[in-house]
């Protein structure tokens, strides 16, 4: 099967010299591809500020870039979605093959736990695939931010994905005009493998998959995939099954467990040479605690022989939901969904106790027992055998020295003397008196100096809720911005809704009028969301730079909104539009500045036609009225 050999391209070049100085256009020619008029990635595919069609959509923005491919983020406005573009790059058309396998294969895949596929395509020659669009971040970029992840975040993402494989391994698909049984994704790694804000995972970029009955050498010593991640067979390029996309499963969960790659080494020498022997770092030599169970797993994806590997990726999932139900109550959609929240209680991972400091706290230990059963006997008090020993009399005491826990039980009169050891009147009428005495008489209290409460703790108490950005948007929504502003600036750095937090806090300094500081919180920010967009629109109005803020309004119509929904910021940026146009028309009254407000009081009207009492229709009403007398 040539159709699924990685280097296809490379054989039908073979005995052909490509110069290194010709073109894209004539290496392009050499496989088969079209001619480009233009040379260079550069001149054909878009840069992240041009808003070109690709696709169904008009580009928002660039996800990524990799060796085959360029991937967009797209608006699709008639859906109103955004999906994501992934085309071929012009300078690698000799992987134009490779690429049309993965749309054969990504279109044949619908699984909950894999990216969907939606349309293919080509733009200007160049082929693409259109698929769902995550939003969220990679486990790549996750590990990178939290490091070690929390035994039961691990299981869950393992779990997710293992679903992916079982669906994937198992399926028939028909390419080519042949019908396998089961694809082998072969490029298993953690920035493949999405997780949504909602906690959704999807496995990805299926660019090097085959069928599994497909026999798979490298054909020209080549080795395709990201070297951490590899089974060994891939290294050494042997044949490949699924169990070579279960021993990149072992890899991922060992950096999950550790925070750290299974093979770290940044040397190519070293790399290559750990990779040969498969010589990785043991669970046991770290210094805190990992699952036993989690460690074991994944030692067993990560055997160098993949016949003492799980058998299958059914098998490998079977196992995982045993550990993960011993871990959690909670199914993995829920645990992701809470640990991204920051609603999960995580408890930290403890630190080990080395082996010497395990000696020295035995003999330590074995030393301070001894002392203190030597202490013990030293002072026991004699006994006689042939008397109880006697009573101590009781002390007199003070008014103001007296202190509950020195009274004996025997004070109290709803006590029987017998119960108490008083066998005598008098002592009776002595224990009476002392009762009385401290009865009448209040019992002195040490003063308790209570530490005055920070601004913090008064904001904890007033909203009854320790979460700062809980506070905040309870405070935003009670229109308190200067209580919003104080717990956002006191939020950790770490939060789970740091970036959702920088947005209400710039609504925060807006309200309050507060331009230095938001323009220097908008300094500090990237992002693509649409109020981020929207809030930087009004600030550049209230610093009174119109064509800056027309140009963020234009951008918050064609970005996704995670603080608020959408559609409302879409409404809130065109009025705003629509309102600096006919400002802009009264300071420099053209035909041009007129035409402008009246489009742009057009569309408002339109957006608000369903609602006749808006006042915003109303407005546009009123505008249109007075422009159209111009």
């Amino acid at each position: 099967m040539e159709n699924f050999m990685d280097t296809n391209a490379n054989q039908e070049n073979k005995g052909k010299t490509i110069p290194v100085e010709k073109t894209f256009v004539e290496q392009c020619s050499l496989s088969g591809t079209q001619h480009w008029e233009i040379t260079g990635e550069s001149a054909l595919l878009p840069r992240e500020d041009e808003q070109v069609k690709i696709g169904s959509g008009i580009i928002s923005s660039v996800l990524g870039s990799g060796g085959m491919a360029k991937v967009y983020k797209v608006w699709n406005e008639k859906l109103e979605v955004f999906r994501a573009v992934k085309i071929l790059k012009p300078d690698r058309c000799d992987l134009k093959n490779r690429f049309e396998t993965e749309v054969k294969i990504s279109a044949k895949l619908h699984h909950p736990n894999i990216v969907e596929i939606y349309n293919v395509g080509e733009w200007n020659g160049l082929p693409y695939i259109e698929m769902e669009y995550v939003n969220g971040k990679s486990l790549e970029e996750l590990i990178r931010e939290k490091g070690k992840l929390p035994d039961e975040v691990c299981s869950s993402i393992m779990i997710l994905v293992s679903r992916a494989l079982d669906y994937a391994h198992s399926l028939e698909v028909l390419i080519y005009g042949k019908t396998y049984h089961g694809v082998i994704h072969r490029d298993l790694k953690p920035a493949n493998i999405m997780i949504s804000e909602k906690g959704e995972v999807r496995l990805m970029d299926f660019g090097i998959a085959r069928p599994t009955e497909v026999s798979l050498h490298t054909i020209d010593g080549s080795i395709v995939g990201t070297i951490q991640y590899l089974s060994p067979e891939q290294m050494s390029g042997g044949e490949v099954d699924c169990r070579t996309d279960i021993y990149s499963l072992g890899a991922i969960l060992y950096e999950m467990l550790t925070g750290e790659k299974t093979f770290p080494q940044e040397s190519i020498t070293e790399l290559m040479k750990k990779r040969i022997s498969n010589e990785f770092r043991k669970f046991s030599e770290y210094d805190f605690d990992i699952s036993p169970e989690l460690s074991r797993i994944s030692q067993k994806c990560l055997n160098f022989e993949k016949q003492k590997r799980y058998i299958s990726a059914k098998a490998l999932l079977d196992k995982l939901n045993i550990v993960h139900k011993s871990m959690s109550p909670d199914s993995p959609e829920v645990v992701l969904a809470k640990y991204l929240e920051g609603s999960l209680t995580v408890r930290p991972p403890l630190k080990k106790i080395s082996k010497l400091h395990r000696k020295y706290f035995f003999i330590g230990g074995t030393v301070f027992s001894g002392v203190v059963l030597l202490f013990f006997i030293s002072n026991k008090p004699e006994k006689s055998v042939l008397s109880e020993p006697t009573p101590k009399p009781i002390a007199s005491t003070t008014k103001t020295s007296f202190q509950t826990n020195q009274i004996p039980v025997a004070l109290f009169p709803d006590s029987s003397m017998k119960d108490k050891g008083i066998n005598t009147v008098s002592e009776k009428k002595m224990v009476d008196s002392i009762y009385k005495e401290n009865k009448s008489t209040p019992i002195e209290q040490p003063v308790v100096t209570r530490p005055e409460l920070s601004p913090v703790d008064i904001l904890k108490k007033k909203y009854k809720n320790p979460d700062m950005f809980v506070i905040a948007s309870t405070a935003i929504q009670k229109k308190a911005f200067n209580d919003a502003i104080l717990a956002l600036e006191n939020l950790p750095a770490h939060h789970p809704q740091s970036d959702n937090a920088k947005i209400i806090l710039l609504e925060s300094y807006l309200e309050t009028n507060r331009l230095k500081s938001a323009s220097s919180l908008v300094k500090d920010v990237k992002s693509h969301d649409a109020q981020f967009h929207y809030l930087n629109g009004i600030l550049y109005e209230k610093l009174g730079n119109s064509a800056d803020a027309l140009g963020c309004y234009q951008q918050a119509l064609i970005r996704p909104g995670r603080v608020r929904e959408t559609q409302k910021i879409r409404k809130d940026a065109l009025y705003n539009i629509a309102v600096l146009r006919s400002g802009l028309h009264r300071k420099n009254p053209t035909e041009n500045t007129r035409v402008q407000a009246i489009n742009a009081w057009i569309v408002v009207k339109r957006t608000y036609s369903a609602d006749p009492d808006h006042f915003r229709l109303k407005k546009a009403d009123d505008e249109l009225a007075a422009l159209s007398k111009e």
